[in-house]
C-alpha cells in the first residue's frame, strides 16, 4: 500500500506540475491573442496553441512511459523502472527475495526460429512471470534473456515451487506445429537481508548466484552465500588495483615449453600470465582471468602480454639465439572491438620479429560465431608474418567442417582427452582420428594437458608434433626457461 501511494503521489505531483505550466502559457497566448484584429484569426490561434500544447504533453508522457517504464520488446518493465519499482516496494513491511532468471540456450531459438519469434517468446515469458505475482511483486527484462524478479519471500521450498510453476508453463511453450521450444529458466536466488543496498548491486549477487545451480530443487537453481560474498569482495578488490598493476608491470609473462616429440626437446612455448603483487605475492590466472574476461581489461592485458613476448622474441634474435615460437592468447573480448587487430599491428612494426615467431591462439569458441569475420583475422594474422592456431580443440562442440574453412597453421588438443587416463580407449580413438586429420590438412597438432608418460607414448605412436604438459615442464620464468632450452642464464 506504501508503494502505491508513493507512486499515486509521484503522478499527481508530474500532472499538478505540468497543468501549471499549460495555464501559464495560455494566460500569454491570451494576451498575444486579444492583439489580434479579426475574431476568426484569434479562434483559429486559440485552437492552433490548444493542440499544440495538448500534443507536446502526449508526446511527453509516451516518451517518459518509453524511457523510464516500458521495455520495447516485452512490454513489461525495462531495467531501470524494475529497480525503481523494486526499490519502493523494499521500503515497505516483511521480507523479499530478488531472483535472476536467464534462459538456457535462448541463442539457439533465435537462430533456429529468428529473432521475430524469439521476441514473442520473451513476451510470452513476461506475461506469464508476471501472473504469477501478486500486487507487491515486481519483475522485468534486466537485459537480453536475462529477467529480474522481485518476491516476497517466506522459505526456499515456497520459492521453488513458486519458480517451478512458472517454469512448467515454459515448458509448453511450442511452435505452430506443436514442437517444444524446450524453454528452461535458471535462476540465481539472493535473499535480501540489507533493504538499503542498491537494487543493482541485488542482481549482481543474483546472477552470481545462478552460476552454482544446485541439483536439490524442482528447478535449476543456486542461492548466494557467504563463499559468493567474499569472492565478490575479492573480485572487487582486484579490480580496484588492476591498472594500477598493469601501470607497475606486476603481470609477468611465464612460459611453458613446447616439447618436440621426435628427440624431446623445447621447439616451442606457451606465454601465460602471472600477476605478481608486490604486497600478496603470486596471484594466478584462475583467480583473475575470469574477472578480467568479464569486465574487459583482458582485452588491455592480451595486448600487453602481446607487446612483452615482441621484446622477448626480438632480444633472442638479436643475441643470436636460435628462434623458439613463442604463442600468446587472444580473448573472445576483442572481437567486441571493430579493427582490434590494429592495434596489434602498430605494436609488431615496433619490433624487429622474424617470421612465423610467434603464434596467436585462438579459442575454440570463437568458430561458433561469424567465419568470414574469423578468416579476415586469419588472414591478418599471416599478413603481419605470425602464425596462428585453434586452442582448446575439442573442448566445446567443434564443427569438423570449419577446419576446411579457417586457414589456420595449427590445432592444439584440449587436455580433456586425457581427462581418463590410458584405459580410455574411445579417447584414443578420437585422438587418433583428430590427429589423422589435422595431417591431412596440413595441420600442425599440439597436445596439451599431458601429465603421463604412456600418453608420451602413444602421442609418438600417433606422429603428434609438439607436447606441453607437466609431463615434461610446468611454466616457468623466462630466465629458467632460457636456461633449460638454451643453456644460459
Amino acid at each position: 500500500m506504501k508503494q502505491l501511494i508513493s507512486r499515486i503521489k509521484l503522478i499527481a505531483r508530474m500532472v499538478v506540475w505540468d497543468l501549471v505550466t499549460a495555464a501559464a502559457l495560455f494566460f500569454l497566448l491570451f494576451i498575444a491573442v486579444d492583439r489580434i484584429d479579426t475574431q476568426m484569426m484569434k479562434v483559429l490561434a486559440v485552437a492552433g496553441a490548444c493542440a499544440f500544447v495538448l500534443l507536446m504533453l502526449v508526446l511527453k508522457y509516451q516518451m517518459l512511459y518509453k524511457q523510464y517504464g516500458r521495455d520495447d520488446v516485452t512490454g513489461g518493465k525495462n531495467k531501470k523502472e524494475f529497480e525503481r519499482v523494486a526499490r519502493d516496494l523494499l521500503r515497505g513491511d516483511g521480507r523479499y527475495v530478488l531472483v535472476y532468471a536467464n534462459i538456457d540456450r535462448f541463442k539457439l531459438i533465435n537462430e533456429t526460429y529468428g529473432n521475430a519469434v524469439g521476441d514473442t517468446i520473451l513476451r510470452r515469458i513476461q506475461s506469464i512471470i508476471d501472473e504469477e505475482l501478486r500486487w507487491d511483486e515486481v519483475s522485468g527484462r534486466i537485459m537480453a534473456d536475462n529477467f529480474g524478479i522481485l518476491m516476497r519471500f517466506h522459505s526456499i521450498p515456497k520459492l521453488d515451487q513458486r519458480l517451478h510453476r512458472i517454469s512448467r508453463q515454459l515448458s509448453e511453450m511450442s511452435d505452430s506445429g506443436g514442437n517444444s521450444y524446450g524453454i528452461m529458466l535458471y535462476f540465481g536466488v539472493y535473499i535480501i537481508q540489507d533493504e538499503e543496498t542498491e537494487v543493482s548491486a541485488m542482481l549482481e549477487h543474483a546472477n552470481m548466484a545462478r552460476k552454482k545451480i544446485s541439483p536439490s530443487h524442482l528447478v535449476p537453481m543456486g542461492i548466494y552465500d557467504e563463499k559468493d560474498r567474499q569472492k565478490l569482495s575479492r573480485d572487487k578488490h582486484l579490480e580496484m588495483k588492476m591498472h594500477k598493476a598493469l601501470e607497475d608491470r606486476n603481470f609477468i609473462p611465464y612460459l611453458q615449453p613446447k616439447y618436440e616429440l621426435e628427440d624431446e626437446t623445447v621447439a616451442g612455448a606457451e606465454a601465460l600470465v602471472r600477476w605478481i603483487d608486490p604486497e600478496e605475492g603470486m596471484i594466478y590466472p584462475n583467480e583473475f582471468i575470469p574477472l578480467f574476461e568479464k569486465n574487459g581489461f583482458v582485452v588491455e592485458l592480451d595486448l600487453y602480454m602481446f607487446e612483452e613476448v615482441c621484446k622477448l622474441v626480438e632480444r633472442w634474435n638479436k643475441s643470436g639465439q636460435r628462434i623458439i615460437p613463442v604463442s600468446v592468447n587472444l580473448s573472445r573480448s576483442h572481437f567486441e572491438i571493430p579493427n582490434f587487430f590494429d592495434n596489434y599491428e602498430r605494436v609488431l612494426k615496433k619490433y624487429d620479429i622474424p617470421p612465423k615467431a610467434i603464434e596467436i591462439e585462438l579459442t575454440e569458441s570463437l568458430f561458433y560465431n561469424d567465419l568470414d569475420s574469423l578468416n579476415t583475422l586469419v588472414n591478418k594474422i599471416h599478413s603481419a608474418g605470425l602464425s596462428c592456431s585453434i586452442d582448446d580443440f575439442g573442448s566445446g562442440y567443434s564443427s569438423l567442417n570449419m577446419l576446411k574453412d579457417v586457414r589456420v597453421d595449427a590445432l592444439k588438443l584440449d587436455r580433456v582427452f586425457f581427462a581418463n587416463g590410458d584405459s580410455d580407449k574411445r579417447g584414443k580413438d578420437v585422438i587418433k582420428s583428430v590427429i589423422q586429420l589435422a595431417q591431412a590438412l596440413d595441420l600442425r597438432t599440439i597436445s596439451e594437458g599431458v601429465e603421463e608418460r604412456n600418453q608420451v607414448e602413444f602421442l609418438k605412436q600417433m606422429h603428434c608434433d609438439l607436447i606441453q604438459g607437466y609431463v615434461f615442464a610446468k611454466p616457468m620464468p623466462i630466465q629458467e626457461f632460457e636456461y633449460l632450452t638454451f643453456g644460459v642464464r
